[in-house]
């Protein structure tokens, strides 16, 4: 990803609290009968009051956890629970998961499955239920927050009001009435128990997270002909780390005729020393390469800031270098802003390709 998000501490964690001490001290528990005074405080006045709320149809708390109790306690061994506990560790140490620490071994549905079809399937229709729906129940808001409420202190804080996944496309901040998904960086249907871990959860612009993003898995490599996860395990740009990854963007351009350019026509060259794995995983699930050079083919994008250093020139307010200079020193302090991270070196690779005269 181009720049990182600052993490915002928030009532919302809440949740992943009671989270923990449900797997860790109930499920996890070697022995005794399960009764709602093992819950968290808060998590058994959460059950109770669902429970107790003839608007609600469905049982989403209660019940689903004490088949999940009954399956742990009844169909899983003493090792097979530390296995769990385990994964659950380690599923919520997401910055560790996309550093590759080879200490830190995520644990999947399928090797859950591995251990019991039954935990499985209960599971994961549990952790999905999770953030589709226990979260925004009053029961849980009036505890916790609203997920609303997260995202306006979330964009307060993270103001640059771009995707820092792609760089140009916007993301709705603190003066719009809707706001963006919420992205599980880590897919919820490939890694149980961090479906309310907020620093698994991003806002995402559409285009990245409807048409490119969507279930991949960015700790795997993916299958460049089968474009399917699966491989090695690799690094991954952690979303709030404390240091923004360096990227560095270059290309050439094959034609003369940017007017008739096409994405054949564009080299492409993005660096970023000593984060190759994170890189290739950035491209690989935003499809970076794809859309930049498409950008850089649009007529209203990449072919316009052709025209206007173009007009700047014929004009004679300024030369070619006058312009590369300038948009040098605005992409330097600005970025994010005009697109000027890709603005800065297509019209270099105009300049020395002889379309900028």
């Amino acid at each position: 990803m181009l720049f990182n998000y600052r993490y915002v501490n928030h009532d919302i964690e809440k949740f992943q609290v009671w989270l923990d001490h449900l797997v860790k001290k109930v499920w996890c528990r070697n022995g005794g009968e399960y009764s709602l005074s093992l819950l968290h405080p808060d998590l058994k006045a959460v059950v109770e009051e669902i429970a107790n709320d003839d608007s609600l149809t469905k049982d989403h708390l209660d019940g689903p956890i004490k088949i999940i109790d009954a399956i742990f306690q009844d169909q899983l061994d003493s090792d097979q629970r530390d296995q769990v506990s385990q994964w659950y560790d380690h599923n919520n140490d997401i910055e560790a998961l996309c550093g590759n620490e080879p200490q830190k071994m995520p644990g999947t549905y399928a090797e859950i499955k591995s251990l019991n079809n039954n935990l499985e399937s209960e599971l994961k229709k549990f952790c999905k239920s999770l953030f589709q729906d226990i979260i925004h129940l009053k029961a849980v808001t009036s505890r916790t927050a609203e997920i609303d409420a997260h995202y306006k202190a979330f964009v307060t804080a993270n103001d640059e009001g771009k995707c820092p996944y792609c760089g140009y496309n916007d993301i709705k901040g603190q003066h719009h009435n809707k706001r963006e998904a919420y992205d599980h960086f880590l897919p919820k249907g490939t890694y149980p128990f961090n479906s309310v871990n907020f620093k698994n959860l991003a806002p995402m612009c559409h285009e990245c997270n409807s048409s490119f993003k969507l279930q991949k898995n960015p700790l795997r490599h993916i299958d460049p002909i089968h474009k399917a996860t699966g491989g090695r395990r690799r690094k991954a740009f952690f979303s709030f780390a404390n240091v923004a990854p360096s990227i560095t963007i270059n290309m050439t351009i094959a034609s003369a005729e940017v007017d008739k350019l096409i994405p054949s026509d564009i080299t492409l060259t993005v660096s970023s020393p000593g984060r190759d794995e994170e890189l290739e995983s950035w491209m690989d699930v935003f499809g970076i390469e794809e859309r930049y050079k498409a950008k850089i083919c649009a007529k209203n994008d990449g072919k316009y800031w052709l025209v206007q250093a173009v007009d700047e020139c014929a004009n004679g307010r300024m030369t070619p270098q006058e312009i590369i200079d300038k948009i040098e020193q605005n992409a330097n302090s600005n970025p994010w802003a005009e697109v000027n991270f890709l603005k800065r070196p297509f019209l270099k690779a105009c300049k020395e390709a002889g379309v900028l005269p």
